[in-house]
Order: structure tokens, then sequence, then C-alpha cells
């Protein structure tokens, strides 16, 4: 086996590995829960956290949970997160991150808010938005 095909072997081994543990750790549920007690773990973690705060009282949040899921199920990448937080059970992470209205999604780029959606959009304009930061 010659070397270079030896490098595409190890990189192809590597990437697969990589998608991998990315399918275990969200086979379940691309929407990682996010509470005071792993908030700053998750920010600490990911280069880029999409932040969705919502509440299961409220209607438009299931739809843009459901477009949110989407998205999130397609991003094979290690330094991305998607969390889902529950304001009323985690009403001390909304606080923190000042969020007055559901539904709200808020992007951390490197532990800083970098970008705020408030209200419901559809799946194909809250993928447009945070396309320069999760492709």
């Amino acid at each position: 086996m010659s070397e270079d095909l030896r490098s595409v072997a190890s990189s192809l081994r590597e990437e697969l590995l990589r998608i991998g543990r990315f399918l275990e750790k969200y086979s379940s549920d691309p929407l990682v829960e996010v509470n005071s007690s792993n908030i700053d773990e998750i920010v600490g973690s990911y280069r880029v956290v999409v932040l969705f705060f919502t509440a299961e009282w409220c209607g438009p949040c299931i739809t843009l949970q459901n477009a949110l899921r989407d998205i999130a199920s397609r991003v094979l990448r290690d330094d991305v997160v998607f969390g889902r937080v529950d304001v009323d059970r985690s009403y001390a992470v909304a606080e923190r991150y000042e969020v007055k209205h559901i539904p709200e999604v808020l992007v951390l780029v490197n532990g800083r808010v970098d970008d705020v959606i408030v209200g419901s959009t559809t799946r194909e304009k809250l993928e447009e938005r945070l396309r320069k930061y999760i492709l």
C-alpha cells in the first residue's frame, strides 16, 4: 500500500469515527437540553452554540423547534451544538442571556452572543440566518 493511499485511508477512518461519535451523541434528539447546571460546560466546549429558548405551553415554539431539529440533524460538525432551554425550568439561563420573549434563538460564537432571532420564522429563513455559523 502506497504512502498516499495510507494517508487517505487514515483520513477517511478519522472522518468516519467523527461522524459515528456525532451520530451516537445526537441519535435521540439533536437538541441538547441546556440548564443552569450544564450551560457553562456547553458554552465552553463548542465554538458555536445555538440556544433555543422555549416553553412547553408555547405554540409558535413547537414549529420553530421542529425547524431547528431538522437543521441540527444535518449539521455534522464537532464545534457546533444546538441547545434547548425551557424557560420555565431554567429561568436562570434565560435571565443570564436577558431573554424576554419566546421563541428566541441566540447564536453564541466563542461564548459571546453574535446573533439573536426573536419570534417565529420559517425553516428556510432560520437556516439562511444560521448558515454563516453552522456551515
